[in-house]
């Protein structure tokens, strides 16, 4: 007999059959190769250069910013996935901003789903320059506006439209809290529609204590909030 202060197994708890699968030796392996695939195969289809492949000089130099984390693009699915899931009408009403956005991966992903105003921010010239000239190269970009822009995202200042922020683990929680500050200047000058995507959220804590910004939508990997009317 059980008695109220103890405690029954658990039969019925959901099991995460992602992290199950991934501990299966050989998977993690196979897991690794799937991405190394994926990334050529949209470089080679859409004739452009947006992978993690950089010279060693390069690379040291990234290790020592202890602020800005190293050039790593998103998956092309997991882009496509999270965009999907924003429930966002009348794209090409939007621009589209993507902070650390590298050699441009996640705006050409977001061209090909609807937004026709694309703008990237990018720290480093190097992968400033690859973006510009993948934006020049892509296959079947179709009509839109597409520019990046090389300056520290700590320093740059919203346009005045409908907006979808996003952000995949681009800096540490120093610069993350200067860029949130800047949306919610931006905001208390002219509120307008301004959705917020956090992939791979390891700052989400500071967009959580955000008061102009509410969570919409969260999923294994990645969260979606929207401006709200606030008032101090």
């Amino acid at each position: 007999m059980t008695t109220q202060s103890e405690k029954l197994p658990a039969f019925n708890a959901p099991i995460d059959w992602r992290q199950t699968i991934k501990k299966i030796p050989g998977v993690q392996g196979l897991i690794k190769l799937n991405v190394v695939i994926e990334d050529r195969w949209f470089d080679f289809y859409h004739n452009v250069d947006t992978s993690s492949q950089l010279h060693e000089q390069e690379n040291r130099g990234w290790r020592e910013d202890k602020v800005n984390f190293h050039y790593l693009p998103i998956r092309p699915k997991c882009a496509r996935r999270v965009l999907r899931h924003l429930p966002v009408e009348g794209r090409g009403e939007y621009t589209f901003i993507d902070f650390g956005s590298g050699k441009g991966r996640a705006l050409l992903v977001a061209a090909g789903l609807g937004f026709r105003h694309l703008r990237g921010i990018e720290l480093r010239k190097e992968l400033h320059d690859q973006a510009c000239k993948n934006f020049r190269e892509y296959r079947n970009l179709g009509p839109c506006t597409m520019e990046s822009i090389n300056m520290d995202a700590a320093e740059y200042e919203l346009p005045n439209d409908k907006l979808v922020l996003f952000f995949f683990n681009p800096f540490g929680s120093e610069v993350m809290a200067k860029v949130v500050r800047k949306v919610c200047d931006s905001l208390d000058r002219s509120f307008r529609d301004v959705w917020v995507v956090l992939h791979d959220p390891t700052c989400a804590h500071l967009v959580d204590e955000t008061p102009q910004l509410r969570l919409e939508i969260a999923q294994n990997g990645y969260r979606l909030y929207r401006s709200i009317p606030y008032q101090s």
